[in-house]
């Protein structure tokens, strides 16, 4: 699944089809976020109700009737957890090049049988009567103009700093703190372009390969850009090699030299 062809549709979603509550956005957003940063757009994925509660800032009572909405929308899928043994899971329902309005009449017709079926409901879970139809699969002129910002960011971040970063885990994490060092300028180090932090990643690229470090010792990207690691001045100078003495033995001096990589 493609998050930001899944962002758009569910904009026009919003726009065109169904009144979203604030309640059930919120909820969608933040599921929707959370299994793009995951990994998990096409899959069953696990969330406590107490991380959702914090996230939206909804009750337990409008965290229920919000995810119960979602569901009877079509939108996600929904396994109840069961206590100290299971989380509860969610799947995002893809919206782009498929007829979700015929999907979502279907599962209608099957539990309502005086729904319409020309795949307008008598009511939906917020009280629209708005009539469904297909979603469009790519965007118009004017729907990209209508682009959120923070997606096009998102969107830039992923293509061009995130695929060329030696290490790439906790894109959630990362993608917060490439906005911090972007957008806002929350970080020590204060703000940088994207041209700044891709060209101080190639540095570090480079200074890695030089000192020829690897794997956990590579700085997670969203510690690198809270360091702002784009400012650092890093030493190319390769490592001493331990000299040998005339019996195979490298010497003592050699062995204890110091490495200051980090």
């Amino acid at each position: 699944m493609d998050y930001f062809k899944q962002r758009r549709a569910y904009r026009n979603l919003k726009r065109n089809q169904i009144d979203i509550s604030t309640g059930q956005n919120n909820l969608y957003r933040e599921l929707l976020d959370y299994a793009n940063d995951e990994y998990q757009l096409d899959k069953l994925f696990t969330l406590k109700n107490s991380a959702l509660l914090d996230l939206t800032g909804l009750s337990e009572a409008g965290l229920k009737k919000a995810r119960n909405e979602l569901v009877q929308l079509g939108l996600i899928k929904y396994v109840p957890g069961k206590r100290n043994k299971q989380k509860p899971q969610y799947q995002i329902i893809r919206l782009y090049s498929t007829s979700w309005a015929t999907r979502n009449d279907n599962s209608s017709s099957t539990s309502n049988p005086s729904s319409s079926s020309t795949g307008t409901p008598d009511s939906s879970p917020t009280g629209s009567s708005k009539e469904l139809t297909n979603t469009t699969p790519e965007p118009t002129t004017t729907e990209k103009d209508n682009k959120d910002p923070r997606d096009h960011i998102r969107e830039e971040f992923q293509n061009e700093v995130w695929a060329v970063y030696p290490r790439q885990e906790k894109f959630g994490d990362a993608w917060n703190a490439y906005y911090r060092a972007t957008v806002t300028g929350a970080t020590p180090a204060g703000k940088a372009t994207k041209d700044q932090i891709i060209q101080g990643i190639g540095n570090y690229k480079r200074y890695l390969e030089v000192k020829g470090i690897q794997g956990q010792y590579v700085q997670q990207l969203a510690n690198w850009l809270d360091n702002g690691g784009w400012l650092s001045n890093y030493d190319m100078t390769p490592p001493v090699q331990p000299a040998a003495t005339s019996g195979g033995q490298a010497s003592r001096e050699a062995q204890t030299y110091v490495r200051n990589d980090f």
